[in-house]
């Protein structure tokens, strides 16, 4: 098949996704165009990119046109060859009730990435993320600190639990800020336990995925994203131990399942 995927930006963790099932569609003998609305063609709004897009789309030779955001998506929701994937929910701003909109009229060309937008739009596909096990793997290194990611959508609980446990374990706090992706699966694998409390909005938490298998032996989280669907410690609970690594291949939380199930959605 010949795939078109629109994405807003390559920064940020869509555009890390891309990244991660792109090449094995391609593996798969598919092939694969991907367009930034932000990077390619410098449009940074849906009004404005409205008649661009649909400009450009028609000079395209495609068997599917798959969007990842409801804002690429509303130009084409007539097009019969159009999936669009939602990564998180649109809460507080502008934006959520176009969400909505957009999602009941794609209804089962939807794909919800992760638990809370399966909830939302009931007649979605279910396609969660995956993980990279040759990226993120334990390494032999101390594991010292106590860490969690700097992002903006991030809890206040998560500092307030980091600086707790720090004074409490006298172990220092490392926050991953900047950090090269190829880079975070060290930054992991110095860790002792790893802190994540994403919001409501929150689609997925992939970074719970990554701290599994890069071998982290304490991950302490809330029920956000797919937090409902894996054994991290809930906040509140007695702290678990087990072989986070093992868990996630047996559970098949890998982007060759993740690619195998968009493509029987497009067939």
């Amino acid at each position: 098949m010949k795939i078109l995927i629109l994405i807003k930006c390559w920064k940020g963790g869509v555009g890390g996704v891309m990244r991660s099932i792109i090449p094995i569609l391609q593996k798969k003998g598919h092939q694969v165009e991907v367009i930034s609305r932000e990077d390619d063609l410098n449009i940074f709004s849906m009004k404005n990119s409205f008649f661009p897009l649909r400009r450009l789309i028609k000079e395209k030779e495609y068997d599917i046109l798959y969007t990842q955001d409801w804002s690429l998506a509303i130009p084409f929701l007539s097009y019969k060859k159009h999936y669009c994937c939602f990564h998180g929910l649109n809460l507080k701003h502008q934006g959520k009730p176009f969400q909505y909109i957009v999602g009941k009229i794609m209804g089962k060309k939807l794909i919800a990435v992760g638990p809370p937008v399966k909830k939302k739009f009931k007649k979605a596909h279910l396609v969660n993320n995956g993980v990279d096990l040759n990226k993120f793997f334990p390494i032999n290194n101390q594991r010292q600190f106590i860490g969690y990611i700097k992002k903006k959508s991030e809890e206040k609980a998560t500092y307030e639990l980091a600086k707790k446990l720090s004074e409490g374990l006298n172990k220092e706090i490392s926050i991953a800020e900047n950090i090269p992706f190829d880079k975070m699966n060290e930054w992991y694998n110095s860790l002792d336990t790893f802190i994540s409390f994403p919001n409501k909005r929150a689609g997925f938490n992939l970074c719970w995925l990554e701290a599994m298998v890069s071998g982290v032996p304490k991950i302490i989280g809330n029920y956000g994203g797919i937090g409902s669907e894996i054994p991290i410690t809930k906040l509140g609970e007695e702290v678990k131990r087990i072989d986070y690594r093992t868990w996630l291949i047996n559970s098949n939380f890998t982007w060759e399942n993740h690619v195998n199930k968009l493509l029987e959605i497009f067939r």
